[in-house]
């Protein structure tokens, strides 16, 4: 423990990156919930909305390796933007077994009111930084991401 009894030791935890980038998600996404009242979209959903944005008629395998999430965790979140009216699904001429997911004006909207608030988010994030600072944060968080990546794929194949 430590010596503040409101206080108790984290032990080690602070000098751990994960736990900083955990205890930093987990910020980020507590202050998103709370500057977008009325806009039922995780931080999640977000993202495939930008995605499906920027890749007009993609389909469920290319999020899938974009996202590097399994289509058992990508098929509720589709059919749940769907049903809310914010994608269309239409047969993929290339390959009829395939459907191409293209966001509908409801959800160009909705993306575009959502992205407001991540750029303005984004923009208290960068102002504690100083100048270079953000973009020697991005390649760090890459290069971590890269290395963990790495390291999982080589010890799957072992």
């Amino acid at each position: 423990m430590s010596d503040a009894p409101d206080q108790p030791s984290l032990g080690p935890l602070p000098g751990y990156i994960g736990y900083n980038l955990r205890r930093a998600q987990a910020a980020s996404f507590r202050h998103l919930d709370a500057v977008t009242p009325g806009i039922d979209l995780s931080p999640g959903q977000f993202s495939l909305l930008t995605f499906l944005e920027a890749n007009p008629d993609a389909s469920q395998t290319a999020i899938t390796r974009a996202f590097g999430i399994d289509k058992s965790t990508l098929s509720p979140v589709l059919d749940g933007f769907s049903r809310r009216g914010l994608i269309t699904r239409k047969r993929a001429a290339h390959d009829r077994r395939t459907n191409a997911l293209r966001l509908t004006a409801a959800g160009l909207a909705l993306l575009a009111r959502m992205r407001a608030r991540v750029e303005a988010q984004e923009a208290l994030m960068a102002a504690v930084l100083e100048p270079g600072e953000q973009e020697r944060l991005l390649d760090m968080l890459q290069r971590v991401t890269d290395a963990l990546e790495t390291d999982r794929t080589a010890a799957a194949a072992e």
